[in-house]
């Protein structure tokens, strides 16, 4: 069953939309746009979410132990890298969560051991997927490609190229309740991801992310039998 990430939380308002619907994964942005947190607004967000929902921290070329310290203190459960991170970044980032609390239980267990760590890719011509399966991570997110920004861009890229891929990916890029259901007939993501196209005015919208919702209760089960 497809599962769903809303993307872009900013108020303790959000979190109450978010737990009233409970999607499967929320994202914090650390990174620098218009959905910036501080890691001490970021603190209070999680303590407002449920906690059966987990977090998703998103970064840009962040500094490695930033993002160890917002993991260890549970801040954030899974860590979604969107800009240049390589393999020897994400193996560094692997090995200093483990050498900082190695006895401590993972605050997330779908991925097995580890910290769950989701490798953006901007999707532009298809030729970015020829080395992504061999990035040490658990989880890919395909997003749209634009020259200036690294991601959060609104818009869609042709999902036909997306080939069959080994790792679960999250399908993001201008995805609305209204072009949904189209696009999981053209692609099998694990999961969808969404944020400005559930807000007005820059803030989650309880009615659109309860549209959002109502189409998934439909969609995501039967995306799974064609």
């Amino acid at each position: 069953m497809v599962k769903i990430k809303i993307c872009g939380l900013m108020t303790k308002e959000d979190c109450v939309i978010m737990n009233g619907f409970k999607p499967d994964y929320c994202g914090f942005v650390f990174a620098n746009s218009r959905h910036f947190l501080t890691d001490k607004k970021a603190a209070d967000l999680r303590n407002a979410l449920d906690m059966s929902i987990p977090a998703v921290g998103v970064f840009v070329d962040d500094d490695i132990s930033h993002i160890v310290d917002l993991y260890n203190s549970a801040i954030i459960q899974i860590i979604q890298l969107h800009g240049h991170e390589d393999a020897a970044y994400i193996n560094e980032l692997q090995k200093k969560i483990a050498d900082s609390n190695p006895d401590k239980r993972r605050h997330y267990d779908e991925f097995g051991e580890g910290a769950p760590i989701m490798k953006a890719i901007r999707v532009k011509d298809g030729s970015e997927f020829d080395k992504v399966e061999k990035l040490p991570v658990e989880m890919l997110l395909l997003d749209s490609f634009h020259e200036n920004l690294q991601g959060g861009t609104g818009q869609r890229f042709e999902l036909s190229m997306i080939p069959k891929l080994r790792k679960n990916y999250f399908l993001a890029g201008g995805l609305s309740a209204d072009n949904i259901p189209q696009a999981l007939m053209q692609s099998r993501p694990y999961a969808i991801d969404v944020s400005s196209n559930v807000e007005t005015e820059g803030h989650k919208d309880w009615k659109k992310v309860e549209k959002l919702m109502r189409v998934m209760e439909v969609y995501r089960p039967w995306s799974q039998l064609v």
